[in-house]
Protein backbone atom coordinates (compact mmCIF):
# COMPACT_ATOMS: atom_id res chain seq x y z
CA UNK A 1 0.00 0.00 0.00
CA UNK A 2 1.24 3.49 -0.74
CA UNK A 3 0.02 6.04 1.56
CA UNK A 4 -0.02 10.06 -0.07
CA UNK A 5 -2.19 13.10 0.67
CA UNK A 6 -3.74 13.89 -1.79
CA UNK A 7 -3.82 18.96 -2.32
CA UNK A 8 -6.93 19.72 -4.31
CA UNK A 9 -5.43 23.67 -4.48
CA UNK A 10 -8.97 24.62 -6.56
CA UNK A 11 -11.40 23.52 -3.68
CA UNK A 12 -8.37 23.90 -0.72
CA UNK A 13 -8.85 20.60 0.88
CA UNK A 14 -6.92 17.61 1.41
CA UNK A 15 -7.23 14.07 0.55
CA UNK A 16 -5.52 11.18 2.36
CA UNK A 17 -5.24 8.14 -0.17
CA UNK A 18 -4.12 4.84 0.48
CA UNK A 19 -3.48 2.96 -3.18
CA UNK A 20 -1.83 -0.28 -4.03
CA UNK A 21 1.22 -0.36 -6.29
CA UNK A 22 -1.21 -1.13 -9.36
CA UNK A 23 -3.62 1.58 -8.40
CA UNK A 24 -1.16 4.32 -7.56
CA UNK A 25 -0.12 3.37 -10.95
CA UNK A 26 -2.94 4.02 -12.71
CA UNK A 27 -3.63 7.27 -11.21
CA UNK A 28 -0.24 8.46 -12.25
CA UNK A 29 -0.94 7.51 -15.88
CA UNK A 30 -3.81 9.17 -15.46
CA UNK A 31 -2.52 12.19 -13.82
CA UNK A 32 0.07 12.37 -17.04
CA UNK A 33 -2.60 11.95 -19.51
CA UNK A 34 -4.63 15.28 -18.12
CA UNK A 35 -1.22 17.72 -18.13
CA UNK A 36 -0.30 16.24 -21.49
CA UNK A 37 -1.99 18.91 -24.06
CA UNK A 38 -4.34 17.17 -26.57
CA UNK A 39 -3.03 19.50 -29.06
CA UNK A 40 0.47 19.62 -29.44
CA UNK A 41 1.56 23.26 -29.15
CA UNK A 42 3.42 24.77 -32.18
CA UNK A 43 5.77 26.75 -29.99
CA UNK A 44 8.03 27.57 -32.79
CA UNK A 45 5.06 29.14 -34.90
CA UNK A 46 4.06 31.36 -31.98
CA UNK A 47 7.84 32.43 -31.59
CA UNK A 48 7.86 32.82 -35.74
CA UNK A 49 4.22 34.89 -35.64
CA UNK A 50 5.80 37.35 -32.76
CA UNK A 51 8.76 38.10 -35.06
CA UNK A 52 7.01 38.77 -38.37
CA UNK A 53 3.75 40.92 -36.31
CA UNK A 54 6.16 42.53 -33.85
CA UNK A 55 8.55 44.04 -35.93
CA UNK A 56 9.00 46.84 -33.60
CA UNK A 57 10.22 44.83 -30.32
CA UNK A 58 12.99 43.28 -29.68
CA UNK A 59 12.93 39.80 -31.95
CA UNK A 60 12.86 36.41 -30.08
CA UNK A 61 15.45 33.82 -31.30
CA UNK A 62 15.21 30.50 -28.42
CA UNK A 63 12.26 28.78 -27.45
CA UNK A 64 13.38 28.13 -23.88
CA UNK A 65 11.69 26.16 -21.54
CA UNK A 66 10.40 29.26 -18.90
CA UNK A 67 8.82 30.50 -22.56
CA UNK A 68 7.04 27.41 -23.59
CA UNK A 69 5.39 27.37 -19.92
CA UNK A 70 4.35 30.60 -20.26
CA UNK A 71 2.75 30.55 -23.86
CA UNK A 72 1.22 26.51 -22.39
CA UNK A 73 -0.24 28.68 -19.49
CA UNK A 74 -1.51 31.93 -21.54
CA UNK A 75 -3.34 29.68 -24.29
CA UNK A 76 -4.61 27.47 -21.55
CA UNK A 77 -6.36 30.64 -19.75
CA UNK A 78 -7.71 31.37 -23.49
CA UNK A 79 -5.75 33.95 -24.48
CA UNK A 80 -5.20 34.72 -28.28
CA UNK A 81 -1.77 35.11 -29.02
CA UNK A 82 -1.98 36.46 -32.70
CA UNK A 83 -4.02 39.48 -31.05
CA UNK A 84 -1.73 40.12 -28.72
CA UNK A 85 1.29 40.41 -31.01
CA UNK A 86 -1.00 42.69 -33.31
CA UNK A 87 -2.28 45.10 -30.05
CA UNK A 88 1.66 45.04 -29.07
CA UNK A 89 3.36 46.06 -32.78
CA UNK A 90 0.53 48.73 -32.81
CA UNK A 91 1.43 50.54 -29.81
CA UNK A 92 3.97 53.38 -29.93
CA UNK A 93 4.78 53.06 -26.38
CA UNK A 94 5.57 49.19 -26.59
CA UNK A 95 7.82 49.57 -29.26
CA UNK A 96 9.81 52.31 -27.71
CA UNK A 97 7.91 55.59 -28.21
CA UNK A 98 7.91 56.32 -24.28
CA UNK A 99 10.35 58.77 -22.54
CA UNK A 100 12.74 55.75 -21.57
CA UNK A 101 13.06 54.39 -25.37
CA UNK A 102 11.69 51.33 -23.51
CA UNK A 103 10.63 48.11 -25.39
CA UNK A 104 8.54 45.11 -24.27
CA UNK A 105 9.79 41.84 -25.33
CA UNK A 106 8.55 38.59 -26.39
CA UNK A 107 8.66 37.57 -22.09
CA UNK A 108 7.58 41.00 -20.80
CA UNK A 109 4.38 39.91 -23.00
CA UNK A 110 3.87 36.46 -21.92
CA UNK A 111 3.30 37.57 -18.41
CA UNK A 112 -0.24 36.87 -17.67
CA UNK A 113 -0.90 40.84 -15.55
CA UNK A 114 1.10 42.29 -18.97
CA UNK A 115 -0.78 40.21 -21.67
CA UNK A 116 -4.68 41.39 -19.83
CA UNK A 117 -3.49 45.30 -20.37
CA UNK A 118 -2.00 44.83 -23.74
CA UNK A 119 -5.09 43.14 -24.76
CA UNK A 120 -7.50 45.02 -23.11
CA UNK A 121 -5.93 48.31 -24.92
CA UNK A 122 -4.01 49.99 -22.14
CA UNK A 123 -1.17 50.85 -24.24
CA UNK A 124 -3.09 51.04 -27.37
CA UNK A 125 -2.60 54.33 -29.42
CA UNK A 126 -4.69 56.81 -28.70
CA UNK A 127 -5.92 59.20 -31.70
CA UNK A 128 -5.89 62.81 -31.35
CA UNK A 129 -9.31 64.34 -30.73
CA UNK A 130 -10.64 66.01 -33.99
CA UNK A 131 -10.66 70.19 -33.29
CA UNK A 132 -13.77 71.74 -34.63
CA UNK A 133 -13.44 73.55 -37.65
CA UNK A 134 -12.84 76.75 -37.78
CA UNK A 135 -16.16 79.24 -38.85
CA UNK A 136 -16.53 82.55 -39.20
CA UNK A 137 -13.57 85.14 -39.15
CA UNK A 138 -12.37 85.62 -35.34
CA UNK A 139 -11.16 88.85 -36.22
CA UNK A 140 -14.45 89.90 -36.28
CA UNK A 141 -15.49 90.86 -33.08
CA UNK A 142 -12.23 93.87 -32.66
CA UNK A 143 -14.33 95.42 -35.23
Amino acid sequence: MVKFKLHDLEHDTVLDLELTAEEFGELKRVLKDLKTPRERTNYKQILDSYNSICKNLPPATRLTDKRKRAVSRLIKDGYDLDELFRKAAQSRFLGGGNARKWHASLDWLLIPSNAVKVLEGNYSPIAPAPSEPMTGNPFDEYG
